[in-house]
């Protein structure tokens, strides 16, 4: 079959549209991102989101299932059933709220922080990766269009 450039000109057109569609060109690079941290786990008990957790868990030290899953926007019982294997693990442990009985608190274990001191360094090193091959300037700007992004989408 003869490719003309009238034909090459048609299928630039319809890439060209496809790459304004901003929510696929995310999905497609969220997906990536993805990928990437499945690699960056493959020696350790974590899944994606068994990390996305503890993640969010380190950053505030303790934090309820609720608030993890309203953080992270995963359903809270994938957020329960995590915790539950993580705990299983020893990487987290559940402590009472005094505020309310039937809310869980989720903290570290310290078999859990010393599994994420021995990652972050992994995570860090992706970021600034990331950080160089975009560049400061067009790093900044891509976090404030996400930041615009996120306004937006929780409005």
């Amino acid at each position: 079959m003869l490719v003309t450039s009238s034909d090459l000109q048609d299928q630039l057109s319809k890439v060209k549209a496809l790459e304004k569609l901003v929510t696929f060109r995310v999905a497609v690079l969220s997906k990536r991102l993805d990928q990437q941290v499945v690699e960056l786990l493959a020696d350790t008990p974590l899944n994606l989101t068994s990390y996305r957790v503890m993640r969010v868990i380190e950053t505030f030290e303790a934090i309820s299932i609720s608030d993890i899953s309203r953080y992270i926007v995963i359903d809270r019982g994938q957020v329960s059933r995590t915790a539950m294997e993580l705990a299983r693990l020893a990487l987290v442990e559940f402590r009472r709220d005094d505020t309310s009985k039937r809310k869980k608190i989720v903290a570290l274990t310290g078999q859990g922080r010393a599994l994420m001191q021995h990652i972050t360094p992994r995570f860090d090193e992706r970021q600034k990766a990331l950080i160089e091959g975009l560049g400061e300037t067009d790093f900044a700007a891509l976090t404030q269009g996400l930041n615009g992004l996120a306004r937006v989408l929780n409005h």
